[in-house]
């Protein structure tokens, strides 16, 4: 099988970085539990425009500093705090054990989510890695999942066999189907709301892979 693994809040806990990165900033600017909330809700998980992120900060936090520079600030603040969930890396290691290939296929800048790979030490343990920032294309444009086949030597992979496993059900779920491969969606505990639900679904990546595991052995 070839799974093709979103990185934010499937293998590494980004929104639980900005989450604690903005704690801190709050407490550091004397501010309070509402400055909080909108500084996370402005986040949208990851998805919202920098700049409009970061103008909630400034205008929240009373910070001295334009846009762009408030964007470079909260995204160190993020690569401080990054972490892989548990066993994450446990995982990919079984994968590949198992003779599965592993791409993690991530939106979002070079610098960025190369930083979040370092700091969690994800890349030894997958066969590729594709950055939309690096191709010119973000999922949900499934060009990006085809640049991950090839980088693997199978483009003319069985798509039954490849799985697209993430958290975003406009993004992940979305590219896989338009991809034409099987769709896994790592619920965070959500309930899914974006119509038909994909192959497999799970509260972590652990559980989706187990799940999509059953699937295969069930298959004629």
């Amino acid at each position: 099988m070839i799974w093709l693994l979103d990185l934010d809040n499937t293998l590494v806990g980004r929104d639980d970085a900005f989450a604690a990165w903005a704690a801190d900033a709050v407490a550091r600017a004397g501010r309070d539990a509402s400055d909080l909330a909108a500084i996370v809700a402005a986040d949208q998980g990851g998805f919202a425009v920098k700049t409009d992120v970061a103008r909630v900060i400034v205008d929240r936090l009373a910070w001295d500093e334009d846009l762009p520079t408030a964007v470079d600030r909260f995204r160190t603040g993020i690569l401080d705090h990054v972490r892989a969930y548990d066993g994450a890396l446990d995982l990919l290691d079984d994968l590949r054990a198992g003779g599965d290939l592993v791409v993690v296929v991530t939106n979002g800048t070079s610098a960025q989510q190369r930083g979040k790979l370092a700091r969690c030490g994800v890349e030894a343990h997958v066969d590729a890695v594709v950055v939309s920032g690096e191709e010119g294309v973000d999922k949900p444009d499934p060009r990006l999942l085809e640049i991950a086949l090839e980088r693997v030597g199978a483009a003319d992979a069985d798509r039954a066999q490849v799985w697209m496993v993430g958290d975003a059900a406009h993004a992940d779920v979305a590219a896989g189907r338009a991809a034409g491969v099987r769709t896994g969606w790592v619920s965070r505990g959500r309930a899914w709301t974006d119509g038909p639900l994909p192959d497999a679904v799970g509260t972590t990546v652990h559980d989706v892979v187990a799940v999509a595991r059953g699937a295969a052995l069930l298959a004629p």
